[in-house]
Formats: structure tokens, sequence, C-alpha cells
């Protein structure tokens, strides 16, 4: 299968320690058969650049189950009680802990050769290029208070010809988008400017259009009115079941980004996934364009 050009070349540069590591190939055997030997040995070379490592905790754990193990985490935040709905790593002995260094743990226990770069801090503007320097995909799991950092996330991705994933997960479901930094529109062409105060108005609807523009009906069993109320306390309505389809929508498109694939469209096309609705739909610009023009009718 085709392979990134920067890819192939830190391959062909692995040493036969690297390559013949027993340890590695008895942990990912049974991963061959679906992966190609060829693919797997690519896949431990790939440095994943993940910001934010709460609900998405488990993109980064199911990428090290597939034999990925060079990463860089980013979160700032710790592991409270309200967590444990939901984030595979929060448990009660981690309440408290940094989530990024959590995950990391959770990693090398299952990879002991992984490389882990702990971003404890979070992704800031300071060390934006630290935290992309290196990395081959980036993973988008940022907190939507942190809005104009994951525009310039985005946007540096974007220069640096790194493709960003994103997958939020609302109600049984996730959406997902891959921005290719060539064939995708911008941060700002796709989702518009980000408001100087998201906690205006103004600011709110953008926080709420973010999701929408990855979806295209209302997702099955959530009640809107109340989640806005509930998203406004700080409390976003969310289930465990959407954080693993999240996962499971971020890895199957990194694997067929890195390695030439065209099963799943990146953006402007986005995918929405609501297995308790029945729905797997794709949304291109013009069924979102008729989605907004529906939308302004209901609103006169």
């Amino acid at each position: 299968m085709m392979l990134t050009p920067k890819i192939q070349r830190e391959t062909e540069e692995m040493t036969e320690a690297e390559s013949m590591n027993t340890e590695y190939w008895s942990a990912f055997d049974r991963n061959i058969g679906i992966l190609t030997l060829e693919e797997q040995e690519h896949i431990a070379q790939v440095v994943v650049a993940q910001a934010g490592v709460g609900g998405n905790s488990s993109v980064a754990l199911t990428l090290a189950q597939m034999g990925f193990r060079r990463f860089k985490l980013a979160d700032p935040d710790v592991f409270e009680l309200s967590n444990l709905n939901r984030q595979l790593c929060a448990t009660s002995s981690t309440i408290g802990r940094n989530k990024a260094e959590v995950v990391a743990e959770e990693i090398l226990k299952m990879v002991p050769d992984a490389e882990v770069d702990v971003f404890s801090e979070g992704l800031t503007l300071e060390n934006l290029d630290r935290f992309l320097d290196g990395a081959h995909v980036v993973v988008d799991g940022l907190d939507s208070h942190v809005m104009h950092i994951r525009k310039a996330m985005f946007d540096r991705a974007r220069e640096n010809g790194q493709p960003v994933f994103s997958s939020p997960a609302t109600g049984w479901g996730a959406g997902l988008g891959v921005f290719d930094p060539v064939k995708s529109p911008s941060f700002e062409e796709f989702f518009g400017p980000v408001p100087e105060d998201l906690r205006s108005p103004e600011g709110e609807r953008f926080v709420v259009d973010f999701v929408f523009r990855f979806i295209s009906s209302l997702p099955t069993g959530l009640d809107l009115a109340f989640a806005k109320s509930r998203a406004e306390a700080g409390k976003n309505p969310v289930v465990a079941v959407a954080c693993r389809q999240n996962a499971a929508l971020v890895c199957t498109a990194i694997y067929d980004w890195l390695f030439g694939g065209s099963h799943i469209p990146v953006v402007p096309t986005t995918v929405f996934v609501d297995l308790l609705g029945g729905k797997i739909v794709k949304t291109g610009p013009r069924k979102r364009a008729l989605l907004s023009m529906l939308k302004q009718l209901l609103v006169r």
C-alpha cells in the first residue's frame, strides 16, 4: 500500500534491532492478516501528537494496542470523579493525577519500549511548535473552552503538512473530521472566525456550531435544550459508548490516511456514526448548505 514519503524514509532507516524486536512482534502478531508486516513496521515509527487525553484517552490507548509506540500527549487537567463515567484512565486510584501522565503510564504498560513525551502543562501557544515537531498525525481532543488554542494548532499543522483528526463524541455516537493539510479548508474557512469571548452569546453559539459541523442530524437520545443548559454549567452530557466510538473512528481514519487509502473522506466532508439511531451519514458541502438554509428558515 502507498505510504507517506516521510514515514517511508524513517522506516528504511530503522536499525536491525528495531525491526527484529521479538517482544514487539509477539505482542502485535494478531494484527497481522488485517495489517501487513510492512504496515506494522511503519506504524511502530509513526509519531502521534494528541492534544487532550481525557474523553479521548481511548484514542491513544487504542493506537497503542495497534502497535503505535511514539506519542506526544498534552493535557493540563487532572482526573475527577465526574470523569469515571467515560474516561478509560479515570479510576479511584488516578483521581487528582494529571491525565497525560496517567495515559502515558498506561501506554508504557502495553508497549514497554514506547516513547511518550508528556506535556502536563497542556497545549499552549508557547509550546505548540515543540508539540507538533516531528509528528506525522495530530489528534484533536481539546476542550471547547480553548477554541483559540485549537485554531492555532489546526493552522500550524496545516502549515507543517500534518493532518488533524477531530471526533466530537455526541449522544450515542461521534462525528469525524479528517483535516487534510492540502485538500481540506482551513479551520476558519470551515468553522468560521472564533469569537474573542467564548462566554458571550456569540461564543456559545460558535461552540455548539463547532460540533454540528460534524453531524447532520440530532444525535439519538440527546435532549438539545437540556444539553445546552448542562453545557452552560460546564457539564456536557456524554457517555462512555460515544467515547469508544470516537476512538474507533479516529484510529481507523489514521490507518486509512497513513497508508494512502480513500475509504474515509476528508473535510469538507464529515462522517457521523450513531448506531443506536441506525445512522452512518456523510455530510458534504451541498448537504451542509441545504441544512444551513433550512435552519435559517426555521429561525425566521
